[in-house]
């Protein structure tokens, strides 16, 4: 039993160690720097401002979708109504899953 203890104390501080050494070699490879400010919070503050109005800062699912600007106007509901019984009278609309299963007689 005290074989036992001693070993995992052993093992325990030597495995200590080695985190310390790792920790230790991390801050010569990987400075911190610092770099101070010239702005104050309100000039950061209004400057963030600014970008939101603007479109520029989205948070969350908005930052997936970005905005489109369209040089036209979007078409009304009659001439998206007029397009579509165009559409059915050409024969270029297919409705449920006709289309991908062949008619049976």
């Amino acid at each position: 039993m005290k074989v036992t203890t001693a070993a995992s104390i052993a093992l325990l501080s030597l495995g200590l160690a080695s985190a310390g050494i790792a920790q230790a070699d991390q801050a010569l490879y990987y400075p911190q720097t610092s770099t101070p400010s010239t702005e104050t919070r309100a000039e950061v503050v209004q400057a963030l401002r600014l970008a939101q109005s603007q479109g520029q800062v989205v948070m969350g699912e908005q930052s997936d979708y970005p905005k489109l600007q369209s040089d036209t106007q979007a078409l009304s509901r009659a001439e998206v109504v007029h397009e579509l019984d165009q559409a059915k009278s050409a024969g270029l609309l297919t409705v449920g899953e006709s289309a991908h299963y062949p008619q049976v007689l």
